[in-house]
């Protein structure tokens, strides 16, 4: 089940209603994707979904801050506690999505240090 905000970051609490919603009708692996209107968006989606995981989850989740400024939430969610994240193979599909090849040198030299 997938939740899309392309106007706007809802507050952590919101984010994290939402995403335990999902998770209450039974989806696999909830997600929510927020449009930043500025960098602190980006930290309080990251917030909600480390809230979500550490908290509340009983299955993966999925998280992610659009275009270029939620850029790092598409290249570091993980860390938070978001299980998968999203490459373009020829065309993106959302704003701040990267090529694929790009994605995948970033995660490996994510992975070396975590």
């Amino acid at each position: 089940m997938s939740n899309h905000d392309f106007f706007k970051t809802p507050s952590k609490e919101e984010i994290i209603s939402r995403l335990c919603a999902m998770q209450e009708k039974g989806a696999d692996i909830p997600k929510i994707a927020v449009m930043p209107q500025s960098k602190k968006d980006v930290l309080t989606l990251l917030s909600a979904t480390n809230e979500m995981v550490e908290e509340h989850a009983n299955r993966p989740i999925i998280t992610m801050s659009m275009a270029a400024t939620g850029v790092i939430s598409r290249l570091a969610g993980e860390v938070f506690g978001s299980c998968l994240t999203f490459g373009a193979a020829k065309k993106a599909s959302a704003p701040g999505q990267m090529g694929v090849n790009d994605l995948k040198t970033v995660l490996e030299t994510l992975h070396k240090s975590l």
